[in-house]
């Protein structure tokens, strides 16, 4: 039986897509883009790297951009990232309906956690932007631990501070390696959810729980613990 629910956070409870609308005008005033790069076109190209290249990692994304030709003077990648990440935690937007479904899921009688891959200033700021911070029981952000995913330790770990076995425990998440193999291997109950749209990973089989939002786990949990 499930006795809690674990997330993953970027992609999951924290809408990239509604914080990349707010992030490219602060994005004009660091780069030198291209002539006739509106603020449209580029919400649009980085939207579509972010959904197709960001399970790969950050790089992906960034030669995107300078293959289509957003950047009149193309910065370093470090430099790059460096805007964005800074950016990224002052204009992070969650999902509406975020904090009603852990609200709901809580009021079903299961505990809740999350699992974080990255540096822990920057995550524990987005989940203080986010208003998230108090709406889990645990939460564990790779950056205070010698683990990230798709480690299983990491997994292992949650399941130990939540008192429960691995088997007990739900994790939900849109990456294909991080989140969906990380958590099967550790012998957790794993979901997908397809904010992204996209498995890039062929060598990975899906799991046979897929939700398109968050908001349909109360229902899912339902069907699976009666």
């Amino acid at each position: 039986m499930i006795k809690a629910v674990v997330f993953d956070l970027d992609h999951t409870l924290f809408d990239r897509y509604a914080t990349i609308n707010k992030l490219v005008p602060q994005l004009r005033k660091h780069f030198d883009l291209a002539d006739g790069i509106t603020d449209e076109f580029f919400i649009q190209e980085l939207s579509y790297a972010d959904k197709h290249f960001v399970h790969k990692g950050w790089r992906g994304i960034y030669n995107y951009l300078v293959e289509k030709g957003i950047f009149k003077t193309v910065p370093s990648f470090s430099e790059y990232t460096e805007i964005v990440l800074r950016h990224f935690k002052h204009l992070a937007e969650k999902y509406e309906f975020a904090v009603p479904t852990l609200e709901k899921i809580r009021s079903m009688g299961y505990r809740i956690g999350l699992i974080t891959n990255g540096n822990a200033t920057l995550q524990y700021k987005k989940l203080e932007m986010l208003e998230l911070t108090e709406e889990f029981d645990e939460i564990i952000v790779s950056g205070d631990t010698p683990y990230e995913k798709p480690d299983k330790e990491i997994f292992l770990m949650m399941a130990e501070k939540m008192g429960i076995e691995p088997g007990e425990m739900m994790y939900v998440g849109d990456h294909p390696l991080n989140d969906v193999e990380g958590s099967r291997n550790a012998g957790c109950i794993s979901v997908w959810v397809k904010t992204t749209g996209t498995w890039i990973f062929p060598e990975i089989e899906k799991p046979a729980l897929q939700i398109e939002t968050v908001e349909e786990l109360p229902s899912l949990l339902e069907e699976i613990n009666g």
